[in-house]
């Protein structure tokens, strides 16, 4: 078999593909959708500033809201479960949020006290020997780095004693009177912290008690055109950030279980505490467990006189954030969210700026609203694409873009994905056809070079005879088949893509370039094969695939001759008449009609016969 380096004008619009070149917008119609898509483009950017400026202002009244309906999509199914119950939906509603009411305030109240009496235990450990021994034995090591820190540590210890070194004096403080304003502004953000946590459980109690009723105003105001895709999106959403709130919370609790257990294990004070923390942070994604090692670690190092509790308790957050977060998860969750990781990870980092903390406990709920809005309401479908853990684009077009930026490597890697879930034909109908059109429609328009065109081709030419090797079955002596290309031409991708699923019906085939017209007869005259496939792919060389067919027509009667390639499929009753038996239109009917009339034709006699438009009809006999 030999190869050339010719271009390759094997049109797969007009023989292997539906898809066809569009008509060309005129120069006004181009004109007006530049600026349409300009305009369109300052839209959206007025209305994010907009929207991040009104977020932004109305935090007081929206976090609560927020927080309200992140608590009400968290014990909805506990009230569900509840309601099944004597105490019905009224009951229920208020055992649960008494309960998390309760266990959130005594909760709090008791991280207070334990985070007072670390301090109390930090302010103790910092008279004691033990850091500044371990920042002298860093210092021979560490150079000019750690007396850099060890001088700061010093004039804060400075500043600390300072007071303490001058003369006791008695003074006599005489308390201001404030005016009511002044007052109020000392005790303001008590009483708007517990003004927010009241509403918060109004608008809980409220949203749980009516929840059917909001339902059903929302898919009023959608209206009827929109019905069943609003009941989608609805029940989609609260499905999913219902489940993965209940998921995250008990492996949160669980790595919080884990932290706690090591720790007092460890005999780290307030192991308790640091556990609960640690289940708590958790929930801001990725960063959270490593802000929640901070503290126990520098207080291990602190108290402790050895270097190795402070590094096993590293090592314990280290090994059970990879338990959770690699192992575990995955396995429980999996891709359910549908949200990317790196889209969770902004996520939290926007959230965050914009609300603080409670914007890190909500990123993820918002972000995962947002992605399953996108993909029912075509507004939103900016957010589907940006944060949805699926490819945004469809197959054969990440694998067209892997080709245009002459990443072979990846562009084979999507290939053998693609072939662990797809058969070899759905690989050549799906992902190799559609590539190829694209390609061949992009040239035309002159958006891609030839030595694009190329490029591709001869990497798609490359993966069809891979996967024909990987898949093709045990060849059968009985079943032969030919395959030619006209003189200067290589053979056809389609030609090459119809044999080697032939060769995985158990097909043997030999492939001819450039072979003498008398050699190749004698070959075909000596295997005497079932069929042969003649390709041309250029018109250039189109009068010699004629004679080609004539040739083997000729000589061969009785044997079925398809010709293949963009060449012959241009007057394909030319093609016919000058000694073709079938001109292929795509390549499932190509194996489909082929395989049926062989099956026929074994059962008959050995005379390949064919109806219709895309065949020669034999004269009679």
């Amino acid at each position: 078999m030999s190869y050339f380096d010719d271009e390759d004008t094997d049109r797969f619009d007009r023989t292997l593909s539906v898809r066809r070149v569009p008509k060309i917008a005129s120069t006004t119609q181009s004109d007006q959708r530049v600026v349409d898509r300009r305009q369109s483009s300052s839209r959206i950017l007025i209305g994010t500033i907009i929207t991040i400026a009104v977020l932004h202002l109305a935090r007081p009244v929206i976090v609560p809201i927020a927080l309200a309906i992140l608590f009400a999509f968290l014990l909805t199914p506990i009230v569900v479960r509840l309601e099944r119950t004597f105490i019905r939906r009224t009951g229920a509603i208020i055992l649960s949020l008494g309960l998390t009411t309760a266990a959130l305030g005594v909760g709090g109240w008791w991280i207070y006290q334990q985070l007072n009496s670390v301090a109390k235990e930090l302010a103790g450990a910092a008279t004691s020997k033990n850091i500044e021994r371990k920042l002298q034995s860093l210092r021979r090591t560490g150079g000019g780095a750690i007396e850099k820190l060890e001088n700061a540590l010093q004039k804060v210890q400075a500043a600390r004693e300072g007071p303490e070194a001058v003369a006791d004096l008695k003074v006599r403080v005489i308390p201001e009177r404030k005016r009511i304003g002044e007052q109020y502004s000392d005790v303001a953000p008590t009483v708007e912290g517990v003004a927010a946590i009241f509403l918060v459980v109004v608008v809980v109690f409220f949203l749980m008690r009516d929840r059917e009723s909001l339902r059903d105003k929302f898919l009023r105001l959608a209206g009827r055109a929109h019905l069943t895709v609003t009941t989608q999106a609805i029940g989609e959403t609260s499905q999913r950030i219902s489940r993965y709130l209940l998921t995250i919370a008990l492996l949160n609790i669980g790595f919080g279980v884990l932290i706690g257990v090591g720790l007092a294990l460890l005999r780290v004070p307030h192991a308790a505490l640091w556990g609960v923390l640690a289940g708590l942070l958790r929930f801001v994604p990725y960063i959270g467990a490593v802000l929640s090692a901070a503290a126990p670690t520098f207080l291990a190092l602190a108290i402790f006189p050895n270097w190795y509790t402070a590094l096993a308790v590293l090592g314990l957050f280290v090994f059970s954030d990879q338990l959770i977060g690699g192992f575990v998860e995955p396995i429980v969750v999996g891709h359910r969210v549908g949200v990317s990781p790196i889209a969770l990870l902004l996520a939290a980092i926007f959230w965050g700026w914009l609300w603080g903390p409670v914007g890190l406990l909500l990123a993820t709920p918002i972000t995962v609203c947002l992605t399953v809005g996108g993909e029912f309401i075509p507004a939103l479908r900016v957010f589907s694409i940006l944060f949805g853990s699926e490819d945004p684009l469809e197959g054969y077009l990440s694998f067209y873009n892997r080709l245009l930026l002459r990443d072979r490597t990846g562009a084979i890697a999507i290939a053998d994905r693609y072939a662990e879930s797809a058969t070899m034909e759905e690989m050549f109908t799906d992902l190799f056809i559609p590539t190829l059109t694209f390609a061949q429609e992009e040239l035309d328009r002159k958006r891609i070079t030839p030595a694009h065109d190329h490029f591709i081709k001869d990497v798609v030419r490359e993966l069809i005879i891979r996967f024909g090797d990987r898949n093709s079955g045990t060849p059968d002596p009985e079943r032969h088949i030919v395959a030619v290309s006209v003189a200067g031409e290589r053979l056809s991708l389609g030609t090459l893509m119809l044999t080697q699923l032939l060769r995985s019906e158990s097909y043997s085939a030999d492939y001819f370039t450039d072979l003498p017209d008398q050699e190749l007869v004698a070959f075909i005259n000596e295997v005497k094969p079932e069929a042969v496939f003649v390709s041309c792919a250029n018109t250039d060389h189109i009068d010699q695939g004629y004679a080609l067919l004539q040739l083997l027509s000729t000589n061969f009667p009785e044997l079925a001759i398809i010709a293949g390639g963009s060449a012959f499929s241009r007057d394909r009753a030319r093609t016919l008449a000058a000694g073709a038996t079938y001109v292929p239109s795509t390549l499932k009917e190509a194996k489909e009609d082929f395989m049926a009339q062989r099956k026929g034709a074994r059962r008959k006699s050995n005379r390949l016969t064919f109806s219709g438009t895309r065949f020669r009809v034999p004269p009679p006999a």
